[in-house]
């Protein structure tokens, strides 16, 4: 749905939806049970959901055990060897977490337009 309807909104992910909203919202979800229409005119809510998923994991998607990991691979300045570094952590993480990061990123068809310095 972000895909769809929210890419172009400004401050997608700052701007906080209203909380009986995303109350609402996380319910639906929660039991499988979603009217596509009624949220789709409010990106800001499904981004909201979004953020709230992921801050109530019980452990970041990027693991506390790799956190070091992560941080050392991003301060490589070589860019081909910060790639392996991060694909190297990447590829230790647990399954579920790999998936969800996989998802995460390949969900959006722009990513590979970004460029690096």
């Amino acid at each position: 749905m972000l895909l769809e309807c929210g890419m172009q909104e400004e401050g997608l992910f700052r701007v906080a939806p209203s909380a009986s909203k995303l109350k609402k919202l996380k319910a639906a979800l929660d039991c499988c049970v979603l009217d596509v229409q009624e949220y789709s005119a409010d990106p800001h809510a499904i981004a909201g959901a979004l953020k709230s998923y992921l801050r109530e994991l019980p452990e970041p998607l990027m693991t506390f055990e790799l956190y070091d990991e992560w941080i050392q691979a991003s301060n490589i300045q070589e860019q081909d060897k910060r790639l392996q570094a991060l694909w190297n952590a990447c590829e230790k993480l647990p399954r579920a977490n790999h998936n969800n990061i996989r998802y995460l990123i390949k969900s959006y068809p722009s990513s590979q337009n970004i460029k690096t310095s």
